[in-house]
């Protein structure tokens, strides 16, 4: 029974060979390349659970590349796979270049996306009430105490607010076009009452021409601390600088109060970062910027009027 099923094979094998079949070995090759990375984004794009039918559908395109049905391709799978040791041969070449490809893409990837894994927050520019003088020195004078500011860098993860330190500075020299994204958590320990906070920022240009970047809200619960976060694309070259005020303050009119009080609290865990963005999705920001810059310029010529 043994010797018949050999024998069996043995034909089978001798006249597959004989055939010839649709695509040669270097074609064939190419092929399966095509189609395992085409499962690849398929996978990605939908996940594992696919039937045959699925692949076949998907791979009716590649099939057209190559000039031949899915039967064609049928044979071909026959062909080769009686022939173990050339069928092995051809999947080490398929998937060497799968791998090679992997690791150009990686490799690129990498390169494109380094300055995501680089905070360029270099640290907390905090204005400090540096000493409180009084304004004359003679006993009779009533003393009146003014304030004389500092500015200092202190590279920390947290700053805590009190009488002298009610907001954080933040100054980057070093824009560059491209995708910023910004993230910070606040903490008040007391409430703001008749005070409105919110994270001011804005891009500044040479000639102090600014881009301002949404408003981000605080509010003035003292239970919980705030993560704010912001995404903004820049795309004009023109714009070098970054200033933001962590939070900016302005009296809340409709709130009444005797007395505003000093904030108390805390801002940390402050980073800003400069992301990739793929080819078509950069295209759209762009077209949604010239938009927004023309929209401004006529908001501008309709306010000097």
């Amino acid at each position: 029974m043994k010797r018949i099923l050999w024998v069996i094979l043995i034909i089978a094998a001798i006249t597959a060979c004989s055939k010839k079949v649709p695509l040669d070995k270097d074609q064939f090759t190419s092929l399966l390349i095509d189609m395992h990375t085409t499962d690849g984004m398929l996978s990605v794009a939908r996940g594992d659970i696919r039937t045959e039918k699925d692949n076949y559908l998907y791979y009716n395109d590649l099939f057209e590349k190559y000039g031949i049905t899915r039967e064609d391709f049928d044979s071909c799978v026959t062909y080769y796979s009686l022939q173990s040791a050339l069928f092995n041969k051809i999947y080490d070449v398929v998937i060497d270049t799968l791998s090679r490809r992997q690791t150009k893409i990686m490799r690129e990837w990498k390169e494109l996306t380094v300055n995501d894994t680089v905070n360029l927050f270099p640290g907390y520019t905090m204005i400090v009430a540096d000493t409180i003088r009084p304004d004359s020195t003679q006993a009779k004078v009533r003393k009146k105490d003014s304030i004389v500011y500092e500015t200092r860098v202190v590279k920390a993860d947290t700053v805590y607010f009190d009488k002298r330190n009610q907001f954080v500075l933040v100054k980057l020299d070093s824009i560059v076009p491209g995708m910023y994204k910004f993230t910070s958590t606040i903490k008040l320990e007391k409430s703001d009452r008749g005070k409105r906070n919110f994270i001011q920022t804005y891009f500044l240009s040479a000639d102090n021409d600014t881009l301002k970047v949404p408003d981000q809200y605080v509010g003035v619960d003292t239970l919980r601390p705030y993560k704010k976060d912001w995404e903004f694309y820049v795309a004009d070259s023109s714009y070098t600088k970054l200033f933001m005020k962590i939070p900016k303050s302005d009296r809340d009119t409709r709130v009444k109060v005797k007395k505003l009080n000093d904030r108390e609290g805390c801002v940390y865990k402050t980073e800003i970062f400069k992301t990739y963005v793929a080819p078509n999705r950069e295209k759209q920001l762009k077209k949604e910027y010239e938009q927004r810059r023309q929209m401004e310029l006529k908001r501008k010529s309709a306010k000097k009027k």
